[in-house]
């Protein structure tokens, strides 16, 4: 068991300890950087736990096949993450190496992201997503088809619409998805055991924290919890005591080339699995994070030039000196924007997903605002307010289906306004 979990003797040789000796406790945190395996061994703790045989990576049994293409029924699989850069992974490993292990592997990356659209998680909430059931529904029959036909057009298909499919996943899990969770854990499997996976676990806001925690405070017998963070310190601390830890390394340079060429077979020079995956998508997050950079600092600068002067740090002061030495105006970096993004994949669809990257590099750019000035009320309350403006323009793009343009233009104006 665990054998396509790479370079985590440790974490490896702990859990086949505690499912050997029936030790293994309801709910498990993984811990670790990210790209250091911790969803790859929750998976297969999965596929271990449901198995009707000797639980060996091979096994025939039908549980363990379900699990290695992630349609089991046992299976939940919620939590944002971005999924695009290990989809278009997949795409270029099929590419360089058609067959049965990069058709496996591809279609098991597009499903990681559809077992976020599990109707059991949804239920009673379906209106939130009916603008995605087109994209869903077709990304499942495509993947029937491809898992049949490995057409490399169809394959193209699916990694457009996988783009597009991304944005519509909550950034964290809401309260209606923890509880309709809990309701479906106390059902009897239709195996062995259940088995919840939360990724980014440390993302939920109170409401979901709460709700989680009275399930795991009487978890069902028959489930085992899996919550993964790469912060476990911003994990709710009643949540983290009733978890037992599993740390999770970070992966060498060495670890990184030796993975890139067992699975991915390609001898490119990776330094960090991370930034190899990230490398790969039309907007990555060091592109994200310079034209959040660029934004901030203009609306850092526009407040300076109207006489207001916020006790900013270091970090804060440089972006707005930088706009203004730049002389760029909001209009050019607007516009410069939607060029450096197809107009957030609307006029050109390898960008589809381009805006919750912005919107997320906005928070990076305020939270490292916030170390600086964390204990200045006047800085909290300022960043405090663009982050709930922010938030906004969140909820109206995924629910609502607004123009990222325009909503962007609405934010440079807004920000400018929460005074």
């Amino acid at each position: 068991m665990f054998e396509n979990l790479l370079s985590q003797d440790q974490v490896k040789a702990a859990l086949a300890r505690d499912i050997q000796g029936g030790s293994l406790p309801p709910s498990l945190l993984f811990s670790g950087p990210s790209a250091s395996g911790k969803t790859t061994a929750a998976l297969e703790l999965a596929r271990v736990l449901s198995c009707s045989r000797d639980a060996s990576w091979n096994c025939p049994c039908p549980d363990c096949s379900r699990h290695r293409f992630l349609v089991h029924p046992d299976l939940l699989l919620l939590g944002k993450r971005s999924l695009p850069e290990e989809i278009i992974v997949a795409r270029e490993f099929l590419q360089r190496a058609p067959g049965q292990g990069s058709s496996y592997f591809f279609i098991r990356s597009a499903r990681k992201l559809l077992a976020r659209f599990n109707p059991i998680l949804w239920e009673g909430e379906e209106s939130k997503i009916s603008k995605a059931s087109s994209l869903i529904q077709g990304l499942e029959e495509d993947l029937d088809r491809f898992q049949e036909s490995q057409d490399q057009k169809l394959a193209d298909s699916i990694v457009t619409d996988a783009m597009s499919l991304e944005a519509f996943v909550p950034d964290q899990p809401p309260v209606f998805m923890i509880r309709n969770l809990g309701a479906w854990a106390r059902l009897s499997p239709l195996g062995k055991r259940k088995t919840i996976i939360i990724e980014n676990a440390e993302r939920m806001q109170d409401g979901s924290r709460n709700a989680l925690l009275k399930i795991l405070e009487e978890p069902p017998e028959t489930v085992r919890f899996v919550l993964i963070t790469s912060r476990r310190a911003s994990m709710m601390a009643t949540i983290v005591s009733r978890s037992r830890m599993y740390a999770f390394s970070p992966r060498d340079e060495e670890a990184a080339k030796a993975i890139a060429r067992r699975v991915f077979k390609t001898d490119e020079p990776v330094r960090d699995l991370q930034a190899f995956f990230e490398s790969r998508t039309n907007f990555p997050p060091a592109a994200a994070r310079k034209e959040a950079e660029s934004f901030v600092g203009i609306l850092l600068a526009q407040r300076n030039s109207l006489g207001k002067e916020p006790p900013l740090g270091n970090f804060a002061n440089g972006l707005a000196r930088k706009a203004e030495d730049g002389g760029l105006a909001m209009r050019e970096c607007l516009d410069a924007l939607a060029k450096a993004t197809g107009g957030f994949g609307m006029k050109d669809k390898k960008f589809s997903g381009s805006f919750p990257k912005f919107l997320r590099a906005i928070l990076g750019v305020f939270d490292d605002m916030l170390k600086e000035s964390r204990d200045d009320p006047a800085t909290v309350a300022l960043v405090d307010r663009w982050t709930r403006l922010l938030r906004t323009a969140a909820v109206h793009y995924q629910s609502l289906n607004r123009s990222p343009e325009l909503l962007v233009e609405i934010l440079a104006a807004s920000f400018g306004e929460s005074e």
